[in-house]
Formats: structure tokens, sequence, C-alpha cells
């Protein structure tokens, strides 16, 4: 297989314009797949996922999208834009339902959905996490005294808070960092907390076999698979969404250059994430950019 590894790798340098679209992550990680992952029997089996909508451009939308989740109690995605403070409604083939402009926000790149209508919103550069009641019909929001937690660990820019999601099992708020270091950190006990009560948050850090998250450099989204407990963690400079169990161990990639999975360009600069409950895969690439992948 090593022998195999620095063929393709030859290729890939040697080839021009025959193998360009091959990515020496990839090639790491389908050598690492040959000698030591696990079968697909209990994964989501990323690999044999084809898209089905490809760089549709949402339509009424000019500022780049950041975040997605899907709301199962209305059926549709949820984003926010992280130019103009907006939080906008999405059907589940990209066609713009409804904006929301969120008032006392900065530079939001995160976005949960808990339950009914409580999304949790996290500001990248302060990394403050907001939660919020987004009632149906409604144009704007003001986050004027919803509950805030303000992290503040490695501040460093923007290379903050980049993605959420929400574990319902352990009712915890998953958060990624973006990079320098990756961090995928598990906040419990602020989501939900009762008003006017004493709150008791715990923040631990998730981490790989190896102390990293293998094949990322770095981190754009995530979103936990409730049926299996599986992770699913976006990174938009290695152009991969890769499954970990829950023990951290790398279980199957979705690919996003041009020529795999059926994409005819390689998905430009993908940052938000989502899944429903017929494990569709949402994607959404700044600046306006709309992915669907379905299972084969």
């Amino acid at each position: 297989m090593k022998k195999l590894l620095i063929a393709l790798v030859l290729l890939l340098v040697l080839g021009g314009g025959v193998l360009h679209y091959l990515h020496l992550d990839v090639l790491l990680w389908h050598s690492w797949r040959a000698q030591q992952a696990p079968e697909h029997h209990d994964s989501l089996a990323l690999d044999d996922y084809r898209v089905d909508l490809q760089a549709k451009v949402i339509e009424g939308l000019d500022d780049d999208v950041s975040a997605l989740t899907f709301n199962p109690q209305t059926g549709t995605l949820f984003a926010v834009l992280n130019g103009e403070p907006l939080l906008v409604e999405l059907s589940l083939d990209g066609q713009l339902l409804r904006k929301v402009r969120v008032n006392g926000v900065r530079d939001m790149e995160g976005l949960t959905h808990v339950a009914d209508n409580r999304f949790v919103i996290a500001e990248e550069r302060s990394q403050r996490l907001i939660e919020v009641e987004l009632t149906d019909g409604a144009s704007e929001l003001d986050v004027a005294g919803a509950p805030s937690l303000s992290i503040g660990l490695d501040l460093n820019g923007n290379k903050g808070f980049e993605g959420l999601s929400w574990d319902q099992r352990q009712q915890r708020l998953l958060v990624v960092k973006e990079r320098d270091p990756l961090r995928v950190l598990a906040v419990s006990g602020f989501v939900g907390a009762p008003s006017g009560a004493p709150i008791n948050v715990r923040i631990e850090e998730l981490k790989g076999p190896d102390s990293c998250w293998l094949f990322m450099r770095d981190l754009s989204s995530l979103s936990l698979h409730d049926g299996t407990g599986h992770l699913l963690l976006l990174s938009d400079e290695s152009h991969m969404l890769v499954e970990y169990d829950e023990h951290g161990h790398p279980r199957s990639l979705l690919g996003l250059w041009r020529g795999m999975h059926g994409l005819q360009q390689t998905v430009p600069q993908a940052e938000g994430l989502a899944m429903d409950g017929q494990s569709r895969l949402y994607l959404v690439s700044e600046p306006n950019l709309f992915y669907r992948f379905v299972p084969e």
C-alpha cells in the first residue's frame, strides 16, 4: 500500500491535467482506510453519497452564507450570514423562504437548532454563544437579554468558533474552533438553564485517539448524527467531510473535489453542514452556493 501511495503521489505531481482533481489528503485517507479503518457496517458510509443539487445560487442573498442547521419541526434549513446580520430560512432545495434581521450580534458564524423554536448562535471572534427563540413568521430578532456565554479560548481573531451542533442524547452543545489549534468542544449546562437560577457550565475538549482530528487542516462546521452518535466534521481547506465515531476514529469520507461524488467543480469554500431525517446532507459554500448529497 505504501508503494501504491507513492506511485499515486508521483502521478499527481507529474500527471498535470489528467489527475489534477486528486489531492494528497484523499490519497492519505484511502491509504489509512485500506490499512486501519473499521468496516462501514455501522457508519453513514459517506463514500457512497452522490450530489443531486450542486453549486445552486441562493437567490436573494448577496453576502457570505455561513453555518447551516436542519429544523425537523418545520422541515426546513436555517443559516446565518457572516456579513450582514441575517438569519435565513431555506427550503430543502435551496430556495430562500425568509430573512430575519438579528440585532445585537457581530460576526455570526455558527448556528444550531435545539428544539421547537430554540436556536443557538455563535459569534466567531468574541466566541460568544447566544440562545435565542425564533418565532414563526418573525422578521427581526433582538438578542439583548438573551442567555449568552463567552468562552474566550485561544482568542486569535478570525480563527475562532466556526460551527455548532446540538447533541440531543447528551444534552450538550458541540462547538468547533477553526484552527490554531483545531478544537472540538462540548459545552454542557448552558442551553436550557433555568432563568435566574445559578448555572453550572462544563466545557470539555473532544479529541481523536491521536489527540488530533486526522486529515483536517481546518474545521469549518460540524453536525452530530443522533442515530449513530457519530460526528461529521467539515474542512474548508481540506475540501472534505469526515465521519468520526464516538471514540474519535475516522469512519468514512465525502470528498468535495471535482470529479468526486458527481461534483462538476470543487466546492469552493464549504462553511455550513446539516443532515435531515432521511440522512440527506446539505452544504453551503461562500458566497451563496447550495449543495445536497443523497445516499445511494
